[in-house]
């Protein structure tokens, strides 16, 4: 009977450390189960600090989503969802800036066993029909006993987080309502502050340095010198001041949910699901007898010391997995195309609204886009150089993200591997090592590569005519031939040089030799009229070659 009582004495000293651990979890607003001493302490004016509390987050994620869109045009964020070990399939997540309300019943009231219809029809009838079934997602947590409705209007909240009963099968059960935080705040605890300071005094004190973190809320955890802080940010600050004083902070990690009533992880006592099952809290013992022999044994480890016991090393939950540097190397590999291995694909998002919906897609087809609207357009090239010439205007919006201006490589026409990932106008125009040449199948790009060989066979015809002319008009003059290298050049060139600002061609002007000097004869004078003859038909072949040569350019660009 002695050591009856004294491990009674023992495990009375226990309950209160576990009540203190159940404030922490009923502070930082988680989904984890409160026990029932706690949730009775807590006053209506913390529960309003708290609703505050989340409008704050809402406010700042809101403020600091508008940052990013406003800044996304100079860097691209590539997000890759971090690797779940779970075997059975998750739940789609709720809407990530919607505002969560957590519905705890008290004990007797096993979730589990309510259809999650029935249990909306009840808080809309708690609510005195003022919101709708399409204002809000419920979603039942039959391990933690608990209800948590998501919606993205704030007088949605307002008044379901005022509920303090709800009716089920005509019988009304008493609820506790409250807003959670959310995902996007972290959590820490600081140690050397006196017992007993109010959250008012913790948030007229309290100061951070950490760029970009503020605290949103504080509260001291039981009766201990211990305070919780909750923070809005990217990271969580090493240190932060009280009274000017430099205080460590360190990361929350919640403790396993052990039940006190039948020793099982999981749940609590509040949400037992055997709440008459007999068996000893100490040893775990099943249908004790008063004198029986106990030896204390730890529910979480098995080890000789109370369950909850500080030194215990699997009290506290493990931390969430982080991605593998593996795949963080994969990615950025794939980014950048020197992955051998097939694109991963695009986690799949879920929506509760339709304009949601909507937005997001209609922000993703902008950003994927982005790298075409911002490319500069290539100059068009001349028909009569071996290159190919530039792709048509319609066919560089349909290009691949690797078809941009010129860069210091020298490199053009480069193709890159179709991938789900988004694809920046800094990736498109930079230098690839490795080139592909350009996709050459569109049935306009084959229809000027056969226009231009027609051309060029009407131009050397041409030449060929021009030289037997030349011929013909030297035996007649008796001189020798002369070449024709200044011809070929004048309608080879490009015919950009001898268009004005207005398009129109100026034809060559070439300088008439003078008939005075061999006037006198008739050989002279039939001599100078084959030549002018030869110059008027020069004049026509190129003036219609240019005609046509302006036409394929008007074409291509």
């Amino acid at each position: 009977m002695a050591l009856n009582a004294v491990t009674e004495q023992q495990y009375h000293l226990l309950d209160q450390d576990s009540t203190e651990d159940d404030q922490m979890d009923q502070l930082q607003g988680d989904h984890d189960t409160v026990s029932r001493d706690a949730i009775g302490a807590q006053s209506h004016a913390e529960e309003d600090a708290s609703w505050q509390a989340a409008k704050s987050t809402k406010k700042r994620k809101q403020e600091a989503l508008e940052r990013r869109r406003g800044s996304a045009g100079l860097q691209d964020q590539v997000k890759t969802g971090t690797p779940t070990f779970k075997k059975l399939p998750k739940l789609p997540p709720l809407p990530k800036d919607d505002y969560k309300i957590v519905i705890r019943p008290n004990q007797g009231l096993p979730l589990r066993n309510i259809l999650t219809p029935t249990l909306a029809q009840a808080i809309i009838e708690a609510c005195q029909a003022g919101i709708r079934d399409d204002h809000f997602i419920l979603r039942i947590n039959p391990g933690s006993n608990i209800a948590i409705l998501s919606t993205k209007y704030e007088e949605v909240a307002d008044k379901v987080r005022l509920i303090r009963a709800l009716v089920l099968n005509g019988r009304a059960h008493a609820v506790r309502a409250y807003a959670a935080n959310g995902d996007d705040t972290l959590r820490g605890v600081i140690h050397g502050v006196p017992m007993n300071t109010s959250t008012e005094t913790l948030m007229a004190h309290l100061r951070v340095r950490t760029h970009g973190v503020e605290i949103i809320t504080a509260r001291m955890i039981g009766t201990t010198k211990s305070a919780a802080i909750t923070f809005f940010g990217p990271t969580l600050p090493r240190t932060v001041y009280y009274y000017g004083g430099e205080l460590r902070c360190y990361p929350f990690r919640p403790t396993i949910q052990v039940c006190k009533v039948c020793r099982e992880k999981g749940h609590r006592a509040d949400v037992c699901p055997h709440p008459d099952h007999p068996i000893c809290r100490l040893c775990g013992l099943t249908n004790p007898t008063d004198a029986h022999p106990c030896s204390i044994s730890c529910a979480s480890c098995g080890e000789a010391h109370p369950t909850g016991d500080p030194t215990c090393k699997e009290r506290l939950k493990p931390p969430k997995p982080k991605q593998p540097q593996v795949q963080a190397c994969h990615s950025d590999k794939l980014q950048q195309g020197t992955s051998n291995d097939p694109p991963r694909t695009k986690n799949l998002r879920w929506f509760s609204y339709e304009e949601e919906e909507n937005a997001y897609k209609s922000a993703d087809d902008k950003h994927s886009s982005r790298s075409h609207s911002r490319s500069p357009g290539r100059k068009p090239h001349s028909p009569s150089k071996k290159s190919a010439p530039a792709p048509t205007q319609q066919n560089l919006h349909r290009s691949p993200p690797g078809w941009g201006a010129k860069g210091n490589g020298g490199d053009q026409g480069c193709t890159q591997q179709a991938s789900s990932l988004p694809v920046s106008w800094a990736e498109a125009v930079a230098p690839k090592s490795a080139c592909t040449p350009p996709i050459t199948q569109n049935v306009h790009y084959q229809a000027v590569i056969a226009e231009n060989k027609q051309l060029k066979q009407r131009l050397d015809k041409y030449e060929n005519k021009i030289m037997w002319l030349e011929k013909q008009l030297a035996q007649l003059m008796g001189a020798t031939p002369k070449t024709t290298v200044q011809a070929s050049q004048n309608l080879t060139s490009h015919p950009s040089e001898k268009l004005r600002d207005n398009g129109h061609i100026q034809p060559q002007s070439t300088p008439p030799r003078d008939p005075v000097a061999n006037i006198g004869t008739e050989q002279t004078a039939t001599n100078l009229s084959l030549q002018q003859q030869l110059q008027l038909m020069q004049q026509h072949i190129l003036q219609q070659t240019e005609a046509q040569m302006k036409t394929v350019i008007c074409r291509i660009s």
